[in-house]
């Protein structure tokens, strides 16, 4: 046999060491690119933003009402009221219409009595800017709107635009090529037949990637040819900032990633102590990481969630974010293989007022049991199980509907 007929893992190393691995190869620069403030929602900023403006840029009235000099208001009263004339001692005004001197305060008009078309009555003293925005009350000139490395979310979007910033200079995004290979695989249901597998997995991937922040390209399939696949790779490789191989890192005859990494790059790790997700390789070409990912889709879902999402985000600058957890009593005892952190995918729900979580299906080609669940439980290697009752901490996947509110059948 060629070299590349029959693969053998390296010895698998443990998640945090692989993706400390991964992190550590990761190209250190940073390419960034000016864009409107109106298209930043969700970009990372390059540098810090400082107001330019500020807002308001003049003192504005913060009610509809009339705008008055507060010193001479001083003796209004219930018992007394104050007789005001139009354009001598108020004007009429509008929310955010301009407060000229002598004005220095406004009136709500809930609180003006109106006597005829010229005359009004107040009933209660006013105070120095009252009702009144003052100059740089929300946005104030040379303040820090935004830090450097920060993900533009809609209210940053406001105050740029309130700062007087039409244009941010942001990260710019990570771009991903995804190469699904496998002879097997067909994009149209029509052709399936014995032997054919329609292709999702890179679908998916190409919505992981776009949901992480990567601009992304998915190939069509590559039939399982050792050649073929390398260029592709290498191409790939030359144009990208992460190179997806889907399928193909395993240890059978026709996975070829691993030969493939170590002839066009330099192969880091080929497995890691996870299950399911075990046969992930990774690598790196010139300035490109190259990450083989498993063909069962349980397997290719968490080795993308755990090393490209975390690529695509340290390529932003953006620090790698716990996820939302909780806690739940197992329905029924989850057995352990001993040599692996495992993924227990579970459904939660309430069961007389408290939280509890029902194993689902662990095999790595279930993609239902993905589609289920609402987290997940990680147990540790070394460990002989989990019994039926114990309380344990549970990462939750993202998904809609109230936990709390579900009942388990």
């Amino acid at each position: 046999m060629k070299k590349h007929e029959r693969n053998t893992y390296l010895n698998s190393i443990d998640l945090d060491e692989a993706v400390e691995i991964l992190l550590g190869s990761l190209a250190d620069s940073k390419k960034t690119e000016q864009i409107g403030v109106t298209a930043a929602l969700g970009r990372v900023s390059s540098a810090p933003v400082f107001a330019k403006l500020s807002s308001p840029y003049y003192n504005a009235s913060a009610m509809d009402g009339v705008c008055v000099r507060y010193e001479k208001t001083a003796s209004a009263n219930e018992k007394t009221p104050l007789r005001l004339k139009k354009n001598t001692d108020f004007l009429v005004v509008d929310t955010g219409d301009p407060i000229s001197p002598p004005y220095n305060a406004v009136v709500m008009i809930e609180d003006v009595v109106e006597i005829d078309d010229e005359t009004i009555e107040i009933h209660s003293p006013c105070s120095a800017w009252q009702h009144v925005r003052s100059v740089g009350e929300d946005v104030v000139v040379g303040e820090l709107i935004i830090p450097s490395y920060h993900e533009v979310r809609p209210v940053d979007i406001g105050a740029l635009l309130a700062g007087g910033i039409q244009t941010l200079e942001v990260i710019k995004k990570s771009f991903v090529t995804i190469i699904p290979t496998g002879t097997e695989l067909i994009e149209n249901p029509d052709e399936i037949a014995e032997g054919k597998i329609i292709d999702s997995n890179s679908h998916m991937f190409e919505a992981m990637a776009t949901e992480a922040g990567a601009e992304c390209v998915r190939l069509k399939p590559v039939a399982d040819d050792y050649e073929t696949i390398k260029q592709t790779a290498a191409a790939a490789c030359e144009t990208s900032d992460i190179v997806i191989i889907g399928a193909g890192s395993s240890a059978g005859t026709e996975d070829y990633t691993r030969g493939i990494i170590e002839e066009i790059g330099e192969l880091k790790f080929h497995g890691v102590a996870i299950k399911p997700g075990k046969p992930a390789v990774f690598g790196t070409a010139g300035n490109a990481c190259v990450i083989g990912v498993p063909g069962y889709p349980v397997s290719a879902y968490f080795v993308f969630e755990y090393f490209v999402a975390a690529a695509i985000k340290a390529h932003l600058g953006l620090a790698q974010q716990d996820k939302p957890t909780v806690t739940a009593s197992l329905t029924a005892r989850v057995y352990s293989s001993l040599k692996h952190l495992e993924f227990v995918r579970v459904k939660l729900g309430s069961v007389g007022g408290r939280l509890v979580a029902s194993p689902l299906s662990r095999g790595a080609g279930v993609t239902m049991s993905l589609v289920n669940a609402d987290g997940i439980v990680k147990e540790p290697k070394n460990t002989e199980g989990l019994e039926a009752g114990a309380v344990v901490q549970i990462e939750l996947m993202p998904r809609g509907g109230d936990i709390s509110k579900e009942t388990l059948i």
